[in-house]
């Protein structure tokens, strides 16, 4: 006989094969840009990007990870890192100003 626990397990093997790697792929997101202030703040700055906004629409049209462009996503990484150093930066010259006053 099939019991609850067998239902779930199989439905739920259906989904994670599915939907697995854009879970990991919001997992490292989440790791990555919800650590601190400087990775908000760049996420911040990304999301103005219009390359970011089309891959996030279209993972979330589609239900899946878009493909891009290989190039675009090279950009994305630099500009990412940017971003996170540019961030890092003012944030240490905001805590240096806000001792001064």
């Amino acid at each position: 006989m099939i019991s609850e626990s067998d239902l779930k397990r199989e439905y739920l093997r259906k989904w994670d094969d599915e939907y697995l790697m854009t879970y990991r792929f919001l997992d490292l997101l989440q790791r990555v840009f919800y650590g601190s202030n400087v990775g908000r703040e760049a996420l911040v700055e990304l999301c103005g990007d219009e390359y970011v906004q089309r891959m996030t629409f279209d993972s979330y049209l589609y239900k899946k990870l878009a493909e891009g462009s290989r190039f675009q996503d090279v950009k994305m990484v630099m500009k990412t890192i940017g971003s996170f150093m540019r961030c890092n930066i003012v944030g240490r010259e905001m805590e240096a100003f806000k001792f001064k006053v």
